[in-house]
């Protein structure tokens, strides 16, 4: 029998894979509601099904981050660049007290991983550092806080909140590389929308699911 909860989470695939059909439109406010809705309607799974409250607070700031990302501009991407800061902070004091002293150096994927992180995240920077401009140091101040969230993953037993923080970097990536290096008439300007969107609405969806039951 399907509880409100699964109705609730139901809708927000629902409407997560339905964005797909609204991304290419103008950007107007009804796309950015539809855009912001998703997330919002994880934050409503969370709290019927008891997660932690920082939990809820990360998806309504991610929210709050994909709806100054629905528009152009520099303060708008500043804006979400801001919310999803704090929404990963959050993430991390979340994540933080699952993980399990000295399970990173028992697996030997995980110190791996967490030298590929490090690696990958270089190498972006590396990559859009000229054209970031003045904002270099607020996207080196994201990127610290990802690697805290990326390392943090990888304490936690269940390999599936690595792979939803996995995904998470997978979309950034490719959204840093869309705006800072192809630029809107670069031939892959399109496909790498869909797969932003493809990729973070999967780490919130993994992340949601996995963390309301840890």
């Amino acid at each position: 029998m399907a509880t409100p909860a699964t109705g609730v989470l139901m809708l927000s695939v629902a409407l997560g894979l339905g964005y797909f059909w609204v991304l290419p439109r103008p950007k107007t406010t009804w796309r950015a509601v539809w855009k912001t809705l998703p997330i919002l309607l994880l934050a409503a799974y969370g709290l019927l099904v008891g997660a932690p409250v920082m939990l809820i607070i990360a998806l309504l700031l991610g929210a709050a981050g994909d709806a100054f990302l629905a528009f152009d501009g520099a303060r708008a991407f500043v804006g979400g660049l801001v919310a999803f800061l704090l929404s990963h902070l959050v993430y991390a004091a979340v994540m933080a007290p699952l993980g399990i002293p000295g399970l990173v150096f028992a697996e030997g994927w995980r110190p791996v991983a967490g030298l590929l992180l490090l690696f990958h995240t270089l190498i972006v920077v590396g990559l859009i550092r000229r054209e970031a401009g003045r904002l270099l140091p607020a996207i080196l101040a994201y990127v610290a806080v990802f690697l805290l969230v990326g390392w943090t993953a990888l304490r936690i037993a269940n390999p599936w909140v690595v792979v939803g923080t996995a995904t998470f970097i997978v979309s950034d990536t490719v959204l840093a590389l869309r705006r800072f290096r192809w630029g809107p008439d670069h031939r892959f300007d399109s496909p790498a929308a869909y797969a932003v969107w493809a990729t973070y609405y999967a780490a919130q969806l993994i992340l949601t699911v996995t963390l309301s039951a840890a």
